[in-house]
C-alpha cells in the first residue's frame, strides 16, 4: 500500500474541516492551506474532488470557503481512501491472472488495512488533535 499525496492531502484538508466542525463553521481554503501545510493550487484541485464524493461543501463569496457535508464521526479514512484510489493494495496482474499461495494472504492483508482504516473516523482524529494542543495523550 502506497500513501500518496493526494491522500495524504485530502485527510488533512477533512482534518481541518473537522477541527471547525462543531459549529459546522465555514473554513477558507487559505486558512486550509496555511494550517495543514498543504500547496494551496493543489488543496484547490482536492477540495474539488472531495466536493464531487459529497464529503465536504463549497460556499461562494468573500467569506466563503468550505465545510463538511456531514459528521466527522461518520466520515473514516477508509472510506477517503477507496473514494478517491480505489483498492487499498494495489495488486499486480499476474495476482489475479493466476491464484497462488499469496493470492489469499494480499487479499487477507487488503482486507485488514479496510478494517483498520474504517475504524477511524475523523472526529477521534480531530480530538487527539485538540488533545495533543493540551497537552494531553490520548490514542485511537
Amino acid at each position: 500500500m502506497r500513501i500518496s499525496a493526494e491522500i495524504d492531502y485530502a485527510c488533512r484538508a477533512l482534518l481541518e474541516l473537522s477541527l471547525n466542525w462543531p459549529g459546522k463553521r465555514i473554513v477558507q481554503v487559505s486558512a486550509i492551506a496555511r494550517e495543514q501545510g498543504i500547496p494551496i493550487k493543489y488543496l484547490e484541485q482536492i477540495l474539488c474532488k472531495l466536493k464531487n464524493l459529497n464529503l465536504v461543501q463549497s460556499v461562494r463569496g468573500k467569506r466563503g470557503g468550505y465545510k463538511l457535508v456531514k459528521d466527522p464521526r461518520s466520515i473514516s479514512v477508509g472510506e477517503v481512501v477507496r473514494k478517491l484510489e480505489g483498492n487499498l493494495l494495489e495488486m499486480a496482474e499476474t495476482v489475479n491472472k493466476k491464484e497462488s499461495v499469496f493470492t489469499e494472504i494480499w487479499k487477507q492483508t487488503e482486507g485488514s488495512l479496510i478494517k483498520v482504516l474504517d475504524e477511524i473516523n475523523f472526529e477521534d482524529i480531530a480530538n487527539k488533535v485538540k488533545y495533543r494542543q493540551a497537552g494531553l495523550l490520548y490514542q485511537i
